[in-house]
């Protein structure tokens, strides 16, 4: 069909920022981590799907699988423990593929995008990069970088140079945004929405909370997405806990390699930390020679790092949570 400039041109859903300026807002990577529970299903819905499920198995008809009348149900002890029991496993677990959570998880760099779509039992919602203009968003930086000025001051600039480039490629309109944005750093932040059902929920938990292994962001993601959840289901509580040790490593740290010596068959960045260090090994069976938080620049003195203060805030959360679900159910 032919152009008609007689046409009103569509309003588009992106603001356009030809010929503007670039800016960045920068911030601590682990600080800008948010975490907000969008949608879930309420404790009383939670009860009843797992009470409905677990007692259909011997039921003679099906009125016998109905909880108790709403004027009776009010969180009752018995339906608690029955949820318990399917988070535990002692139940049918299939309830919680029926427990739905969205979350809105924002300031996330594309480390822990790349991260966080690897769940392929998840739903996602993405912030736009093809057809918007990324030249006035966010960026982060780590401690360490941040404790290091000789290397912070050229992270950042190259950072600012890389936005300038994407603008005037865009500003060009010779190439598009969708091959302009190719420049960008990995430390431009975006957010994502994500769903899961609990029974995955509880795994990404598991699997991102491992110290070891995971980055510092995963594992704040994994202790602030569990917070949320036993905010409103402290059922859950039950089956999440941060003091384990993270079995994936501890296996795989050191595996015979079958010629009489050893391999690694996992991640061995950092020595153990305290809840790990169950086994024997050498000091250089690491690519570095200390934990985690240790690795922290090059005028860092000591003391408790970003990660540490966040990560001990959510877990005296998390634990102050835990006790009051002991307590409704007389533990």
């Amino acid at each position: 069909m032919p152009q008609n400039n007689n046409l009103t041109p569509v309003n588009l859903p992106m603001a356009l920022k030809f010929g503007e300026p670039c800016s960045t807002q920068w911030a601590n990577n682990l600080e800008a981590l948010k975490v907000e529970l969008v949608d879930s299903p309420t404790r009383t819905q939670a009860l009843n799907v797992a009470w409905q499920y677990v007692k259909a198995t011997w039921a003679d008809s099906p009125d016998d699988s109905n909880p108790p009348l709403a004027a009776e149900m009010n969180f009752t002890r018995s339906m608690s423990m029955n949820l318990e029991d399917v988070l535990s496993f002692r139940a049918l677990p299939t309830p919680m593929e029926c427990l739905g959570f969205t979350f809105k998880l924002s300031g996330l760099s594309f480390q822990e995008v790349t991260h966080i779509i690897r769940h392929r039992a998840g739903s996602f919602a993405a912030q736009c990069t093809g057809d918007r203009d990324l030249r006035d968003d966010p960026a982060v930086i780590p401690e360490a970088i941040q404790n290091s000025p000789e290397f912070a001051q050229r992270y950042m600039q190259l950072t600012r140079q890389c936005k300038s480039l994407y603008a005037e490629m865009t500003d060009s309109k010779v190439i598009s945004m969708m091959d302009a944005r190719m420049i960008l750093p990995k430390c431009m932040t975006s957010f994502y929405l994500m769903r899961l059902n609990l029974k995955d929920l509880l795994g990404f938990i598991r699997q991102r909370q491992d110290r070891q292994i995971q980055p510092a962001a995963d594992n704040l993601l994994a202790a602030y997405m569990a917070r949320e959840v036993i905010n409103v289901l402290p059922e859950a509580s039950v089956a999440i806990s941060f003091n384990k040790p993270d079995m994936h490593y501890i296996k795989t740290f050191r595996v015979p390699d079958g010629k009489g010596g050893h391999t690694s068959r996992g991640t061995n960045l950092y020595w153990p930390e305290p809840k790990n260090d169950t086994f024997e090994y050498h000091p250089e069976d690491t690519i570095y020679q200390a934990r985690r938080e240790d690795i922290n620049g090059t005028n860092w003195s000591g003391g408790t790092t970003v990660f540490e203060k966040l990560w001990n805030t959510a877990m005296l959360d998390i634990n102050s949570m835990k006790a009051k679900c002991n307590e409704f159910m007389g533990r």
